[in-house]
């Protein structure tokens, strides 16, 4: 298991990257500070895509029919096993964590007697 600090200028191109490769994975995010303690924002929803766009300075993530914006995002750590990214954290200008883990979806077991 690996954490590492992304640079800014990585920025976008790990969001596309994101996007591509882990498209349909799903993901919980959670947002952590001082102030508000520990809340969950999704559970469990469907990674559309993620974008970076620097001139507004706003990282999105879009997760079922969910639309996460982080503005002003300061820091981003990736922690990446060698199967792949499984979390990652954003830390914005006013020291909110988001953080947010990917994992394959829950296949269910086909039951052939309502099927029939």
């Amino acid at each position: 298991m690996s954490i590492r600090r992304l640079e800014r200028s990585d920025w976008g191109w790990y969001c596309i990257h994101t996007s591509r490769v882990f498209m349909g994975k799903q993901a919980d995010i959670e947002v952590g500070s001082l102030e508000v303690g520990f809340q969950t924002e999704a559970r469990r929803l469907p990674l559309i895509g993620m974008s970076y766009d620097p001139k507004s300075d706003v990282l999105t993530l879009l997760v079922g029919d969910l639309s996460h914006m982080i503005h002003a995002p300061r820091e981003l750590y990736v922690d990446e096993q060698p199967l792949g990214l499984i979390a990652f954290q954003v830390v914005d200008a006013e020291g909110v964590r988001q953080i947010i883990t990917l994992r394959e979806p829950l296949m269910l077991p086909v039951l052939r007697e309502f099927l029939s």
